[in-house]
């Protein structure tokens, strides 16, 4: 009987933990572009900032992805998947 009761009280406290965990765990939210490639992050370790070719690289990929949702019902009854658009998109957008 005391297992019992010992056992209940267990799965009480555990349960209050994650509940309690949960509630105060901090959100994660995404910054911008430039947020990110200009201030340090939060953590103490410094970061080098991105170099311009990595940020054209990451327009090119905002770029892509939003065509790609702007259209996709177009595309796909072309017969096009994002693994064959992309290739696609980043030459128009490179040259």
């Amino acid at each position: 009987m005391r297992l019992h009761w010992l056992a209940a009280v267990a799965a009480l406290v555990l349960t209050a933990d994650i509940a309690t965990a949960q509630t105060t765990a901090p959100s994660r939210s995404r910054s911008s572009a430039t947020e990110t490639a200009t201030t340090p992050p939060a953590s103490g370790t410094t970061r080098r900032p991105r170099s311009a070719a990595q940020l054209r690289n990451d327009q090119i990929m905002r770029d892509c992805g939003a065509e790609w949702r702007r259209d996709k019902t177009r595309l796909q009854a072309a017969g096009k998947t994002w693994r064959s658009f992309l290739p696609e998109c980043r030459g128009r957008r490179r040259g």
